[in-house]
């Protein structure tokens, strides 16, 4: 009886998602609704070739860019989000008495792998059990996970249960957006113990790529092209009965640069472009005349922020930036609409906290502690930090030090090496002895993450519509937890000088125990305190966010760009082009 209760609970639940949240659960699958006519190749620009067609080995866009085309999974997010059945017609939740959560999925008949032959729950099991939580293959999605790996089960050719010791708030969009691999290709790469070996880029040529997706790889031509053909065994139909895709083939064409492939999208080399913003209104104006659609979708995920080391080696330094009102002095003196007018054309927003504006769900302003471009006010932070100024306008500490500082960022980001060049100006506003120093990407990396050395950094991370995919970044054992490593993650943290406010306490909280709960407005509230937090306290102190422009040939039907879905994958079975 209390199983069945369970069950009800988790409906609930479910029917709350669907009101509150675009991870809506839809009965159709992608593609059930859309008309088109056969033919035609999508010709796509990308800035270098895979290194793997290995979805477990890949960590770049160039390769997943590629593995997105032929492999496929037990659900699909469509360009806002929301979940729809792919693999799995259905699922069913079930909350047990002692904590532990099954997921039952229900099977698609009939679907064949790319090279014939049948796709099964045996297939789903492999994938889940012997691939992706097999302890001698480490992956991203292990660390997903934490210590409540699924376990798969298959009750019959078309139905697995995947079994979780504990409530996981995001277990069928992680589960059921798994990318599924064919056991009867890749389990003899795992019984040897050299699965990583699977799936080279050399398999293209070799003709050994079998895939679930509408595409498949057939040829790699290094620093050139890899060319898709569609799936003959794809098993999409669209609203009229028609097999999708339509497509004949993709091919993504290798150009190295942005220049290069804007021009290459103006003599109609490439279908589809993705501009900067200094070049929207230029393209903008070109798109009657050249046959394009050239368009504004919205905020992106990624953000931008300025940060400080409360770890620098410098002890007096580290005094200065674990400060609340030397950080909000620093926020205060932020012109955000200059860096919006001169780095973006106009074509950004201002941000204020850790959530973009585009993850609609979660974002909310009126949670949100603002700071207005205004010197009078930072100056006012600092003398509430302790900080004063000598007779020539430096500015110093309690104690009588001058506040001097490297701020870093990564050379040849346009964008960030403006952004440093406003923040400097104003910081040097306010008495501060600021160096504003563009280095190599690798060397700044090398800095964050592995020796601490250094002091501001401005960066950026690429976001997301769901907060808890940046749970390495804000929980304080965090991979990525860099301005405030753990002396546990980091040996060059001294455990006798750490710091830990109480906020970032419950920060970590917050990320450890929304995923224990299903009622997604306790979690909306969660990370409404999150955002409240983070903007108080200022660890990351947020700038500005880019618009999500494209630019695509009219000759193209079916697109529907958003930031998140992107121009064309997120329904790349039903895309078509006029011939």
């Amino acid at each position: 009886m209390r199983r069945f209760l369970g069950i009800f609970l988790m409906i609930a639940a479910v029917a709350l998602f669907a009101e509150l949240s675009p991870f809506a659960q839809f009965e159709t699958y992608i593609g059930a609704e859309f008309t088109g006519q056969y033919g035609g190749v999508l010709v796509v620009p990308t800035l270098s070739g895979p290194r793997t067609c290995n979805n477990v080995v890949a960590q770049e866009t160039s390769s997943r860019d590629v593995i997105a085309r032929f492999m496929a999974s037990m659900i699909e997010l469509d360009n806002y989000a929301r979940i729809h059945p792919a693999l799995a017609e259905s699922w069913e939740l079930i909350q047990n008495e002692d904590g532990s959560m099954e997921i039952v999925w229900h099977l698609r008949k009939g679907v064949k792998w790319s090279d014939g032959t049948p796709f099964t729950a045996d297939d789903v099991v492999f994938t889940i059990n012997d691939v992706y939580f097999n302890p001698d293959i480490p992956n991203d999605m292990q660390d997903l996970f934490a210590d409540n790996w699924p376990v798969a089960e298959k009750l019959d050719d078309y139905t697995v249960k995947t079994t979780l010791k504990e409530t996981y708030r995001l277990a069928v969009r992680y589960i059921g957006g798994i990318p599924i691999f064919p056991k009867h290709l890749a389990e003899p790469y795992v019984k040897e113990g050299k699965f990583k070996e699977f799936w080279t880029v050399d398999s293209i040529n070799k003709g050994e790529i079998v895939g679930l997706g509408p595409f498949i790889p057939v040829e790699y031509v290094p620093d050139q092209y890899v060319r898709f053909v569609k799936n003959p065994y794809y098993w999409k139909y669209d609203k009229e009965g028609k097999q999708l895709p339509y497509l004949d083939g993709i091919i993504f064409k290798i150009i190295p640069t942005q220049d290069a492939q804007r021009l290459a999208f103006e003599n109609g080399e490439v279908d589809v472009y993705g501009p900067r913003g200094t070049e929207y209104a230029e393209l903008k104006a070109m798109a009657r005349e050249k046959g394009w659609v050239v368009g504004i979708g919205g905020p992106n995920f990624g953000t931008t922020f300025i940060s400080f080391n409360w770890n620098a080696p410098d002890p007096v330094k580290r005094k200065w930036f674990r400060n609340d009102f030397f950080r909000r002095a620093v926020a205060y003196a932020i012109d955000k609409q200059s860096m919006i007018d001169t780095l973006y054309n106009g074509l950004a927003v201002e941000q204020w906290g850790p959530i973009s504006q585009a993850a609609t769900v979660y974002y909310d302003e009126s949670v949100l502690r603002k700071y207005p471009y205004n010197l009078d006010l930072a100056r006012t932070m600092l003398k509430l930090g302790g900080f004063k100024w000598d007779e020539n306008g430096q500015l110093l500490d309690s104690e009588g030090n001058p506040v001097k500082f490297i701020i870093m960022t990564n050379a040849g980001n346009e964008i960030r090496e403006g952004m440093g060049n406003i923040i400097t100006e104003s910081l040097k506003k306010l008495g501060m002895d600021v160096t504003f120093a563009p280095i190599d990407f690798n060397t700044l990396v090398q800095k964050l993450v592995v020796n601490g050395d250094w002091e501001a950094v401005i960066i950026g991370l690429t976001g997301s519509d769901e907060p808890q995919g940046g749970a390495n970044v804000w929980r304080i054992k965090g991979a990525l937890h860099f301005w405030n490593y753990h002396p546990e993650v980091k040996d060059f943290v001294d455990p006798n000088d750490y710091y830990l406010p109480d906020w970032e306490k419950e920060i970590d909280r917050i990320f450890e125990e929304n995923v224990k709960i299903l009622d997604q407005q306790k979690v909306v509230d969660m990370f409404r305190e999150f955002q409240r937090l983070v903007s108080e306290h200022l660890p990351l102190i947020y700038t500005t966010q880019q618009l999500y422009l494209y630019a695509y040939s009219n000759k193209l039907h079916n697109l529907e760009p958003t930031a998140f879905g992107g121009m064309w994958g997120w329904n790349q079975d039903c895309v078509w082009k006029e011939q």
